[in-house]
């Protein structure tokens, strides 16, 4: 097992969650331009994978967070993929939030 220290402070920007939903019952997201509400910046880290993927591990004080929610570190910002609270035993000083994420825009080799 691979420690992640952390590398970076991530500003959560989380869009209101459930979606609404429209009359069939499909979800419907925000309307574009609008901005979530913004946490506190808390530590985090951010390692970029060999297919071009990022994985990164956040505070749980920034949970619930849900694929199209964003984090921002300085100039950078990924928007999430999947996320998963990850409990560690026995008393959660090291619980975090394990992320994959994409780079928003995307880095051209």
């Amino acid at each position: 097992m691979a420690v992640i220290l952390a590398n970076r402070r991530f500003t959560a920007h989380v869009s209101t969650h459930p979606w609404g939903r429209d009359a069939h019952g499909l979800p419907v997201p925000p309307p574009p331009g609008s901005v979530p509400a913004a946490g506190a910046a808390l530590p985090g880290a951010a390692v970029q994978q060999a297919d071009g993927s990022w994985s990164l591990r956040a505070d749980p004080q920034q949970w619930p967070l849900r694929p199209g929610d964003r984090l921002v570190d300085g100039d950078e910002s990924w928007t999430v993929t999947s996320a998963r609270l990850c409990a560690v035993p026995p008393d959660g000083t090291a619980d975090y939030i394990a992320i994959t994420a994409s780079l928003d825009p995307p880095q051209v080799p």
